[in-house]
């Protein structure tokens, strides 16, 4: 179960997210928290069961669910389909398994946060919504920009592209799919944000340790037993690394299978139309399902801004960390240079390394390499072209 109090904008996103059937903990003001985290489990078996039999017709129906102008075509679209039910299978199975890593990464993030307002004296003070939406603006604009990209590229679809009977089937039933992934991908967005926030947070108290140290060594001005006051500090501020350092744990864990497929779905939806694009053109078809590639172009790139967002403060606080000035004046104290060594030795030893079950870490060397195989096997679609299009 979920504890602490959450901000307005966090209660109402993982509402939403609940709704979706990707959330099954019960937000904290629920009444009957175990039932209602075993009707959020029910929920989503009903919405993985629904998806899966949809996607079950749409391959061997004989309808115009696939592409049916020649096997190039149909081909592409069943990837779509096959790979968007992995996706569906993933996600489902991960949030009627995975509750207690995840209820455990709550439990942190409210922890945190209750030690940050303690120190800043803000407990009583109540947070505004303009505070909130400024404080997560960035999962807030990946997940509406690309959403209003999205619905904009699809009224422009139905304005520009004869409606036929394909074109509804299709646009019914792969949209949806298409949601989900959308949806679950800005979530694992909100959940690095929030690691993000809390390491952030660590480097800028550490800097603050670093310029105390700093100007007490340089003018002499400090206070009796500065050294241990710096030392204590800094032991806090090692458990606080401790803390996020379990709560990317927790993220791992709870999101193990499903970020490796979300992300799977979207590189072969962008590779497939991409080839597709090229093929319709090539052989001068009317089809411009393709334009709706364009959304699905930014959302891998806004996951990895936020993963990468993530690792890059780790020698940000490392750095700040040797900042802090141990040899001379009033600071010189050995148990503060332990200290230190020690909490460099727990960064060494547990980084933060986001990956998709190890396969591949997601930072922007991801993004390269992605870009590179789909321009290579574009490269080998256009080989075989006209062999397709003389069949």
């Amino acid at each position: 179960m979920m504890s602490g109090r959450l901000g307005r904008v966090l209660h109402f996103h993982l509402r939403v997210y609940q709704v979706l059937g990707f959330h099954g903990l019960p937000l904290p003001g629920d009444e009957r928290p175990h039932r209602t985290r075993q009707l959020l489990r029910a929920w989503s078996l009903f919405i993985l069961m629904g998806l899966s039999g949809m996607v079950a017709v749409c391959l061997t129906s004989d309808l115009e669910f696939l592409y049916k102008g020649d096997l190039f075509g149909c081909v592409n679209d069943g990837m779509k389909f096959i790979f968007s039910e992995l996706a569906v299978l993933s996600i489902y199975a991960e949030t009627m398994a995975s509750q207690r890593p995840l209820a455990r990464f709550w439990w942190l993030h409210g922890k945190l946060n209750r030690q940050q307002q303690h120190a800043s004296w803000r407990l009583s003070r109540p947070v505004s919504i303009r505070s909130e939406l400024r404080q997560y603006r960035r999962y807030l604009i990946s997940l509406y920009g690309i959403l209003v990209g999205e619905i904009l590229i699809n009224i422009w679809l139905w304005q520009v592209q004869p409606a036929d009977m394909h074109l509804i089937l299709f646009w019914s039933t792969f949209e949806p799919l298409v949601f989900i992934m959308y949806m679950r991908n800005v979530q694992f967005v909100l959940h690095m944000e929030l690691l993000r926030q809390q390491l952030a947070q660590l480097e800028r108290e550490l800097s603050l340790l670093a310029e105390y140290s700093r100007f007490a060594s340089l003018t002499g001005r400090s206070f009796k037993d500065f050294g241990h006051f710096l030392r204590r500090r800094l032991l806090q501020k090692q458990c606080v690394y401790n803390d996020v350092h379990e709560m990317y744990t927790c993220f791992q864990r709870a999101f193990r299978f499903s970020t490796l497929t979300v992300l799977l779905s979207i590189y072969v939806r962008i590779a497939v139309d991409c080839y597709f694009m090229y093929y319709t053109i090539y052989i001068s078809i009317a089809n411009l399902d393709y334009s709706l590639i364009l959304p699905a172009l930014f959302e891998i790139p806004a996951f990895i801004y936020a993963s990468q967002s993530c690792m890059v403060i780790v020698p940000r606080i490392a750095y700040q960390l040797h900042n802090i000035v141990t040899e001379t004046g009033c600071c010189g104290f050995a148990d503060l240079s332990l200290q230190i060594q020690n909490f460099s030795l727990q960064i060494l030893h547990q980084p933060l390394c986001i990956n998709c079950l190890g396969v591949t870490i997601l930072d922007c060397c991801l993004l390269t390499r992605i870009v590179c195989s789909v321009g290579t096997y574009i490269i080998y679609t256009i080989q075989f072209i006209p062999k397709f299009s003389n069949q």
